[in-house]
């Protein structure tokens, strides 16, 4: 880590990641749409508290550089509050899923340094009864991905499809919830970054330095790529709500460079991955409204590379059955072990 010594930009980090010192500003809102200050506020209040946005904060670029090791789980937990616990607390795991997949019953994503740091976790959860024994559940099935691998990261690409969606009829719907006129214009803007402020002078009170410290610090942040500029994003972040996740693992046996392009282009998915595991070249995270969609998705791969797609495998993760989880836990989690490492 760059910045791994240096407890100021640490501590700086905290609050960047947290959106802590972090906000919308409501007033620009309303002068860019031209509506009055407290309908702009209570339409952004409608997003956060319909479960349709997370308010803003600065996106931790570096993670995948820090937690290479990406580990895919099937696993069989029982379904207690305790477990249910563990999966909102525990900062290595970034997402978590109910699911029906033979023997298994959870689907999670997990992020590590290492293959020795993963065993050494697995070991200790299992001793402090975070999670049963082997011997009282079937044993994990896990597949290991290198994080940095992904040539695609971007959360908000749905905003695309869906400002098509409310072109073409005037509204959308994220859960059952229907969105129009201005509420859909402040999604859309807080988005795509817009009216997003950061409170210099707060957060530099808040850990012992001048607000021109502070901009000049998060300006190289940015520089450097070790943050993203800040935007609102989904609560559960590659999902929109009421979308389903699919995981899917891709074979492309020629064109190589063109299906990447495919993916990277497309505004349902929002991660994808190089990989060489068994036949597969590329994981791909993506998310869909039905199944019917995601299978209209499929039958657009092929069709545009018939020689090239061989096999599919897909896991398929309901809206219904996700585990909701800060979608910062685990950066905010590496953060906090390295100010320990400094302390202590």
């Amino acid at each position: 880590m760059i910045y791994s010594e240096d407890e100021l930009d640490l501590r700086l980090l905290r609050f960047l990641l947290s959106g802590e010192g972090v906000h919308v500003n409501v007033s620009e809102l309303s002068r860019d749409l031209d509506i009055h200050w407290a309908t702009a506020k209570k339409k952004l209040q409608f997003l956060y508290d319909r479960g349709i946005l997370a308010p803003p904060f600065y996106p931790f670029l570096q993670l995948f550089d820090e937690y290479p090791l990406l580990v895919l789980v099937k696993a069989d937990m029982p379904r207690t509050q305790g477990v249910k616990n563990f999966y909102r607390d525990d900062s290595h795991i970034f997402a978590a899923f109910s699911c029906m997949e033979g023997f298994y019953n959870t689907f999670l994503l997990e992020f590590f340094e290492s293959l020795e740091d993963y065993h050494s976790w697995r070991s200790e959860i299992v001793k402090e009864n975070k999670i049963p024994a082997r011997g009282e559940r079937t044993p994990a099935q896990s597949e290991f991905f290198s994080n940095r691998l992904t040539f695609k990261y971007e959360p908000n690409c749905f905003i695309h499809k869906i400002v098509r969606e409310f072109e073409d009829q005037g509204f959308v719907e994220l859960n059952g919830i229907k969105i129009e006129d201005n509420t859909f214009h402040i999604l859309e803007k807080v988005m795509k970054g817009e009216g997003i402020r950061t409170n210099y002078s707060y957060i530099g009170r808040e850990i012992g330095a001048n607000r021109k410290t502070v901009k000049r610090r998060i300006d190289s942040l940015l520089d450097k790529k070790i943050i993203d500029r800040p935007a609102c994003y989904f609560p559960n972040l590659l999902i929109p709500p009421g979308y389903n996740l699919i995981v899917t693992m891709i074979e492309a046996r020629s064109d190589i460079d063109e299906v990447k392009a495919f993916l990277e282009r497309d505004d349902n998915v929002p991660r994808a991955v190089e990989t060489s595991t068994e036949r597969y070249n590329f994981l791909v995270f993506s998310a869909f409204e039905s199944m019917e969609e995601f299978f209209e998705w499929g039958e657009k791969l092929n069709s545009k590379f018939p020689e090239a797609i061989g096999a599919i495998s897909k896991t398929i993760l309901s809206s219904r059955m996700v585990h909701l989880i800060e979608p910062q836990k685990v950066s905010l989690g590496f953060i906090e072990r390295r100010l320990w490492n400094i302390k202590s």
